[in-house]
C-alpha cells in the first residue's frame, strides 16, 4: 500500500499540448523527459502523441548549447 501512496507522491512533471498534422487534424502530444538515457548520445527528451487509446512514439530531442565564438586577436600595425 505504501508503494502506491509513493508514486502518486512523486509525480514527474512534461509539457503536454496540440500538434497540427494538417489534413490529418489536430492530436493531443506529450514530451517527457527521457529517464531510461544511458549515454550522451540518446535523446533527453521524447515526443509522443495519443492516438486513441494508444501512444505513438513521433519525436525525439536532445538539449544543445550554443557555445560563444572564440575572440580574434586584433593585431595593431600601427
Amino acid at each position: 500500500m505504501k508503494e502506491k501512496k509513493d508514486r502518486k507522491e512523486k509525480g514527474k512533471k512534461y509539457l503536454a499540448g496540440y500538434l497540427d498534422f494538417g489534413i490529418l487534424g489536430k492530436k493531443e502530444a506529450f514530451l517527457f523527459k527521457n529517464d531510461r538515457k544511458e549515454k550522451d548520445n540518446q535523446p533527453a527528451f521524447r515526443l509522443v502523441i495519443k492516438e486513441g487509446e494508444n501512444w505513438k512514439e513521433v519525436g525525439a530531442f536532445w538539449v544543445r548549447e550554443i557555445k560563444p565564438k572564440e575572440e580574434e586577436e586584433v593585431i595593431d600595425f600601427v
